[in-house]
C-alpha cells in the first residue's frame, strides 16, 4: 500500500493499494505534475509520460534498450522476444511494422506511437507501480481504445502490482472490477 500526500497550494491525500488500478482525477496541471512527481518517486516505478518520455537523438530500438541496460534489468526470456511480445499483444503484429517502429525516431512518431513505445519501455522496468500520464488524452477514439489495452496488458504481467492514470476526466474500464476512481 502507498499513501499519496501532498501538502501545500493543493493538499491531496490517497491510499493507493496493492492489485488495483486507480484513474485520479487532477483539477489542474499544478497538482497532476506534484502528483506525478510523488508518484515517480517512489521506488520501482515507472511512468508512461504523456509524450513517451523518449530521449529524442536515440531510435525506437535504443530508447527500449538504454533503460535496460542502465539498471541491469535481466527480465525472463530475451529482450528483443520481450519486446515483440509485449508490441504483439499492444497490436503490432506484422514484421515490416515492427521494423519500421524500431527504425523510428521519436520526432517521426504519432502521439500514439510515442506512449506505446513507452508504454513498452515501462514494462520492460517490471514496476511495482505503472503510473500513466495523461494517456488518454489528444488521441482518437480509435487509440483511446488501443491504450486502454496497456493496463489490461500490466494486469496480465503484474496482477498484484499497483497502477494509476492520471487525468482530468475520469476513465473506467468496464472490464476491470479492481480500478477505483479518485478525484483529488
Amino acid at each position: 500500500m502507498f499513501t499519496l500526500s501532498l501538502h501545500g497550494e493543493e493538499s491531496t491525500q490517497a491510499q493507493l493499494k496493492s492489485g488495483y488500478s486507480y484513474c485520479l482525477i487532477v483539477r489542474s496541471d499544478t497538482q497532476r505534475k506534484a502528483v506525478l512527481d510523488a508518484l515517480a518517486s517512489q521506488p520501482d516505478t515507472a511512468v508512461v509520460a504523456s509524450n513517451g518520455g523518449l530521449i529524442s537523438n536515440l531510435r525506437v530500438w535504443e530508447n527500449l534498450a538504454l533503460p535496460v541496460q542502465y539498471r541491469n534489468i535481466h527480465p525472463g526470456g530475451k529482450f528483443e522476444e520481450n519486446v515483440v511480445n509485449l508490441l504483439e499483444k499492444c497490436g503490432v503484429r506484422d514484421e515490416q511494422t515492427f521494423t519500421k517502429l524500431m527504425f523510428k525516431l521519436p520526432d517521426q512518431l504519432s502521439l500514439y506511437e510515442k506512449r506505446l513505445v513507452g508504454f513498452v519501455r515501462a514494462m520492460l522496468m517490471m514496476p511495482e507501480m505503472m503510473v500513466y500520464d495523461s494517456l488518454h488524452e489528444g488521441l482518437s477514439p480509435r487509440e483511446m481504445e488501443k491504450t486502454a489495452k496497456f493496463d489490461r496488458i500490466f494486469r496480465l504481467y503484474y496482477p498484484f502490482r499497483t497502477s494509476v492514470l492520471l487525468s482530468f476526466d475520469e476513465y473506467r474500464d468496464p472490464t476491470e472490477p479492481r480500478q477505483l476512481v479518485i478525484k483529488l
